[in-house]
């Protein structure tokens, strides 16, 4: 068993907050109440490890002096630098986020830079009638601007506990540079298929980019990139990653059924991961909404008992004062999480089911029923059990359970075959096990 990260100052924490922070330009007096001591005194309460920390958020705005972004217009000073003095004077960790798929700033100055779809419409649904934040090509010059920023955050605060970008979704780009791009290599635009292969371009762009310039500084340099959910069977991505932040708020979007299944996914990749949810009674940015504390209490509980470290959502009031009843709610749960961690750090989740996943055998991306109903089966069974891709081992597991949709190939069956001869059981419902 591996010690408890505290011992590690790079890993994530135990009791971290994700503090959003999206906040409009056309607001005033921006961080205009922060006060370092009732910082400080908060997440004291709170019991807080780790707390993230905003550079640029959705708006394209910076909350620190910037010469490659725009700071935003109602902040007359370095609220960034200033939460992450008080932050790491107290021993708590601070990681600093970067919206990376969204920028208002950058999709009004540059209009080309943002991601249209056939129709030349924004993917988002943005009209002037709708406002919704401007989606961004990384097929385009946004991906260099993009990562000035990053090498900006990382110079700037080098011994940051990690960089967390966030909305890492591309879709396939009718913009000036998608186009120019699939004019480049031939691509026909006017079929679907060859223009969806631009995905994985962007993607790959991305990826490498963006963490190079958060290790530009230091090599170790903790990074994240969020879309929402952890994509079973995707795993050639996970290079660029240090650790896994499971998003996931119950009453947010997410549902009940998604965290777990997601933590029995992960837990087989051999990283550190942590549980995301929010202290909203509903999602994110809902100021006047407070979770039950015997929610936050379970959904910790539960990260926890899958093997997760804990992460809370928050968003700071535009005044940059932190609201004394969220920390206290928080409390409520993470003095329990602080109380049982040292024997969770390094603890491994041992199973004797494997469920293969459907979402990784078709690339569904989150919408699989097939996997929700094996995973609550299990559940309510109070059985020990896996959620896998084709690449790992099956001899781990005595049962494997195909579930609903999952055909055979060649390749499969050969694995299936030895798991069945070296003595293990195979389960099948539906159309599972038929030939593709």
């Amino acid at each position: 068993m591996t010690e408890p990260s505290s011992d590690h100052p790079h890993r994530p924490g135990f009791r971290q907050v994700h503090l959003d922070f999206h906040t409009a330009p056309e607001i005033p007096g921006i961080g205009a109440a922060f006060d370092a001591d009732h910082w400080q005194s908060c997440l004291r309460e709170a019991a807080v490890d780790s707390i993230t920390l905003f550079a640029k958020c959705h708006h394209g705005v910076s909350y620190h002096p910037t010469e490659v972004g725009r700071m935003h217009p109602g902040l007359d000073f370095d609220l960034l630098g200033a939460q992450y003095e008080a932050t790491k004077a107290i021993g708590v960790k601070a990681p600093i986020y970067l919206s990376a798929g969204l920028d208002d700033v950058a999709g009004t100055e540059h209009a080309d830079w943002l991601e249209l779809d056939a129709e030349g419409k924004p993917y988002n649904g943005r009209t002037p009638l709708r406002p919704q934040f401007k989606k961004m090509d990384f097929l385009s010059p946004y991906l260099d601007y993009l990562c000035e920023q990053i090498r900006e955050v990382v110079e700037r605060f080098p011994d940051c506990d990690g960089i967390f970008l966030d909305i890492i979704m591309p879709n396939v780009s009718y913009g000036h540079w998608g186009l120019r791009y699939m004019r480049e290599q031939g691509i026909d635009a006017n079929d679907p298929e060859q223009a969806r292969a631009t995905v994985a371009v962007a993607y790959e762009r991305y990826f490498e980019k963006t963490t190079a310039a958060a290790r530009s500084v230091r090599p170790d340099m903790p990074v994240f990139h969020n879309a929402g959910h952890i994509a079973r069977g995707n795993r050639d991505v996970l290079r660029h990653y240090s650790h896994l932040e499971l998003e996931s708020l119950p009453t947010g979007g997410w549902g009940y059924d998604h965290f777990p299944l997601s933590a029995k996914y992960v837990s087989q990749l051999g990283m550190d991961y942590v549980g995301m949810t929010g202290k909203f009674h509903t999602t994110w940015g809902e100021f006047g909404g407070y979770k039950h504390p015997n929610a936050l209490r379970y959904e910790c509980a539960a990260m926890l008992a899958y093997g997760a470290r804990c992460s809370v959502g928050d968003q700071l009031h535009p005044s940059g004062r932190l609201d004394e009843a969220t920390y206290g709610l928080i409390g409520t749960a993470y003095r329990e999480v602080a109380a049982k961690e040292r024997v969770c750090a390094g603890a491994e989740q041992v199973f004797d089911i494997a469920v293969l996943s459907s979402e990784a055998e078709h690339g569904a991306f989150w919408d699989s029923a097939s996997d929700e109903g094996a995973t609550r089966l299990l559940l309510e069974g109070h059985l020990l059990f896996a959620v896998i891709d084709r690449e790992m081992d099956f001899a781990r597991y005595r049962i494997l359970v195909l579930p609903d949709d999952i055909r055979i190939d060649p390749e499969l069956k050969a694995k299936l075959d030895a798991f069945l001869e070296s003595g293990g059981y195979l389960v099948l419902s539906g159309e599972s096990g038929l030939w593709r």
